[in-house]
């Protein structure tokens, strides 16, 4: 009977680190495919320079300064409905996995969370 409950702490123990590997790595996917969507709706149109400094801080990392471009590219004028959606959307993923990572106490998400609510209330 001690041999199965290990066998099922083991069991459980396992299945947990599996489901926090894919939940992490789904996180980094998500702003991935969200950033390539984001440049495909401003493939067409005069791309924005606040988009562009957004998908270049994605691709180096720096999560907080590809939000909070982001959050400038929507005070623009001109933008429609499918750039708007993609912004919020590629904000939404970069945001939720800095809260992620955040909760797991990771200093520099913490860090980038703070500099963009800073950024909010200015």
């Amino acid at each position: 009977m001690q041999r199965r409950s290990q066998f099922n702490l083991l069991t459980g123990l396992t299945l947990g680190l599996v489901l926090a590997l894919v939940s992490g790595c789904a996180r980094k996917s998500d702003v991935q495919h969200q950033t390539g969507e984001l440049e495909k709706a401003f493939q067409s149109s005069q791309t924005n320079p606040y988009v562009r400094l957004a998908v270049s801080a994605v691709r180096t990392n720096d999560y907080a300064i590809g939000a909070i471009a982001l959050q400038n590219a929507q005070r623009l004028p001109g933008l429609n409905a499918a750039q708007l959606m993609a912004v919020q959307r590629t904000m939404e993923a970069l945001t939720a996995n800095l809260v992620d990572r955040a909760a797991k106490g990771d200093a520099n998400a913490q860090a980038a969370l703070a500099a963009i609510e800073r950024s909010r209330s200015q």
